[in-house]
């Protein structure tokens, strides 16, 4: 038996997005607001603690908030999970520091920015992320080799570079939530839980972080989800529709269902446009 969104918000046909306490504060390449819909009419009955190994822009952890208890909130991109402590504990000063940001806008200010992540405290480095995140190419987040953020200054007129109300939506909305610098490998549910993955993409742009995202890593991600459907929690994970992963989660073990999503980034707009993906699941639906 499933729940859907609607259940879960005791509304029909409710506006997913809309009743959310907050939305994502930072633009995220493959973000999920889109698939909510389909992957809260997958969700098991109890969600428990709630895990997200792969935070992104934390679209379906905002959608389902106001119904958890609690949740682990975890990213290996050190920047992204640090914005969300600075969010969580010191919305203030970072607002403040976005103000200055927003005024002093300009390419100049940008590739100044950029360049200069040495000695910055930890709200700073928060104000940094988010800045150049609002402010560059598509919102991408891309490193180089040693690990330097690389992408060029975004054609905004008016980037929304300090939406103060959401901040503190958000602030609000990730307090009963821990927010860790960690692999996903390195999470530990318990049974009763619910883990949603949104692992980098097999077959697309994985330069979130210096290292890549392998197919390796793909496999890792399987035999952890393993594991936590061993220990007794229900697992969710998104990933792209590729023979690599239809091989990797066809066992009996999961269910694979088909949903299509819009893909927004793609340096050819041609290939923009709805793609096929697989959400894969752990648990029953019947």
């Amino acid at each position: 038996m499933t729940a859907t969104l609607d259940a879960i918000l005791g509304v029909t046909n409710p506006p997913y997005l809309e009743k959310a306490r907050a939305r994502p504060f930072v633009k995220w390449a493959g973000g999920k607001r889109a698939l909510v819909p389909d992957i809260a009419r997958l969700l098991p009955d109890s969600l428990g603690t709630y895990w997200e190994p792969f935070l992104g822009g934390g679209a379906v952890y905002f959608a389902l908030e106001s119904k958890l208890t609690a949740a682990r909130l975890s990213d290996v991109n050190q920047e992204l999970a640090l914005a969300y402590q600075i969010v969580r504990n010191d919305v203030d000063t970072l607002i403040g520091l976005l103000e200055c940001h927003a005024e002093r806008h300009d390419r100049k200010h940008y590739l100044r920015v950029r360049k200069s992540d040495d000695n910055l405290r930890a709200v700073e480095m928060a104000a940094r992320f988010i800045y150049l995140n609002k402010t560059c190419y598509n919102g991408l987040y891309r490193v180089n080799k040693q690990g330097r953020f690389n992408v060029p200054i975004g054609r905004y007129k008016n980037p929304n570079i300090c939406d103060a109300d959401n901040l503190r939506a958000a602030s609000e909305a990730l307090q009963k939530a821990t927010v860790r610098i960690d692999d996903f490998d390195k999470i530990r549910p318990a049974e009763g839980d619910f883990v949603y993955c949104d692992p980098p993409y097999d077959g697309t742009f994985t330069g979130y972080d210096a290292n890549g995202f392998t197919d390796d890593d793909q496999k890792r991600l399987r035999d952890a989800a393993n594991r936590w459907a061993d220990a007794g929690a229900n697992v969710m994970l998104s990933n792209a529709d590729t023979p690599l992963i239809r091989r990797l989660f066809g066992g009996n073990n999961y269910l694979l269902h088909e949903v299509t999503a819009p893909r927004q980034i793609n340096c050819k707009a041609s290939e923009r446009g709805a793609v096929g993906e697989l959400l894969i699941t752990t648990y029953d639906l019947q």
